[in-house]
C-alpha cells in the first residue's frame, strides 16, 4: 500500500507520471492525494488509483497539503511519496510537517518536498526529527540547498556524509547516480544520456514508492540496497525502451520489465 502526494495546478503532469511509476511496480494498492485538475480525469487513464483527498491551491498554483492530510489515515500505508510537482509553500509545510515526522512507514521525499524542507525553519534537521526510515532523491542543486554545510570533492563522499549525518538513504541524481546510506554507496554507470529528460524523476519516485511498499508488506525494514535496485531497474528500462525516451513510454517499458522479472521468479 503506497500513497502518492503529488502535482499542483502548475505541474499536473508530475502527478500523472508518479502514478504511472507506482502502477508499473505492481503494487497491490496505490492511493493518491492530487490536485483537483488531475483527480477529475485520472480515472480515465489509471482507473486503479484510489483518490483519498484533493489538494487545494494557493494563489500561485502551488498545492496546499495540510487540509487534505487532516482527513487521511497515514498509518495504513507502507510507504508515502511526497513532492513531485507540488510547488513551493513554506507556510503550508510548517503546518504539515508533523504528519510526516510522525509517519512510521517509509517516507520518500522528492523534488518540491525537498525544496520546501530546505526553505523551512527546521531545514535538514527535519530528517533528525523522524525516527523511521526516510529516503530522499535530490539532484545536485536540491542537495546543495538541503545541505549547504556539507562539502566534499567527490559526489560519492557527499552522499555518504549526508546519509550518515542525518540517518537517511540518499539517491543523488546525475549522469552516474549515487545511492548511499551511512555505511556504503552504489553508483550507476553506463546509463543512457538520451533519457536525461524532465519527468523521469517523477516516474522514478512513484516506482520507488510502489516497489518499496511491496517489499515492506513482508518485512518491517527495507535495506538501501533495495533502493539501489529500484533505481537500476528504472535506468535499465530507460535504456531498453525502443519506442522513445519520454517518461510515459519508459513507464510502459518499466511495467513490462517488472512483469518479466516476476514471471521468471514464478517459473
Amino acid at each position: 500500500r503506497t500513497l502518492l502526494i503529488a502535482g499542483s495546478e502548475k505541474y499536473p503532469g508530475a502527478a500523472c507520471l508518479a502514478i504511472k511509476g507506482a502502477l508499473s511496480s505492481g503494487a497491490g494498492f496505490v492511493s493518491a492525494i492530487l490536485p483537483d485538475v488531475v483527480a477529475k480525469s485520472i480515472w480515465q487513464l489509471e482507473p486503479e488509483v484510489v483518490i483519498k483527498e484533493k489538494l487545494k491551491s494557493d494563489l500561485n498554483g502551488n498545492s496546499i497539503l495540510f487540509d487534505a492530510l487532516k482527513n487521511v489515515d497515514l498509518s495504513s500505508y507502507n510507504s508515502i511519496v511526497i513532492g513531485p510537482g507540488i510547488g513551493l509553500n513554506k507556510n503550508d509545510w510548517e503546518k504539515s510537517k508533523d504528519y510526516f515526522i510522525d509517519f512510521k512507514g517509509l517516507l520518500i521525499l522528492d523534488a518540491d518536498a525537498l525544496n520546501r524542507i530546505s526553505e523551512s525553519n527546521l531545514g535538514s534537521k527535519f530528517f533528525l526529527e523522524r525516527k523511521n526510515q526516510t529516503w530522499i532523491t535530490p539532484h545536485n542543486r536540491e542537495f546543495e540547498r538541503l545541505f549547504p554545510q556539507i562539502n566534499c570533492d567527490l559526489r560519492v563522499e557527499l552522499a555518504i556524509k549526508a546519509a550518515k549525518e542525518f540517518n537517511i538513504s540518499i539517491l543523488l541524481k546525475g549522469a552516474n547516480s549515487i545511492i548511499a546510506n551511512n555505511e556504503k554507496a552504489w553508483q550507476l554507470f553506463g546509463t543512457d544520456a538520451e533519457t536525461a529528460r524532465a519527468g523521469l524523476g517523477d516516474l522514478l519516485s512513484g516506482f520507488v514508492g510502489g516497489s518499496s511498499a511491496i517489499d515492506l508488506a513482508s518485512c518491517e525494514f527495507i535495506k538501501t540496497e533495495s533502493f539501489a535496485k529500484y533505481v537500476l531497474l528504472h535506468s535499465f528500462a530507460a535504456s531498453k525502451c525502443k519506442k522513445g525516451s519520454n517518461a510515459s513510454l519508459i513507464g510502459d517499458q518499466l511495467s513490462k520489465l517488472v512483469r518479466k522479472i516476476k514471471s521468471r521468479q514464478m517459473s
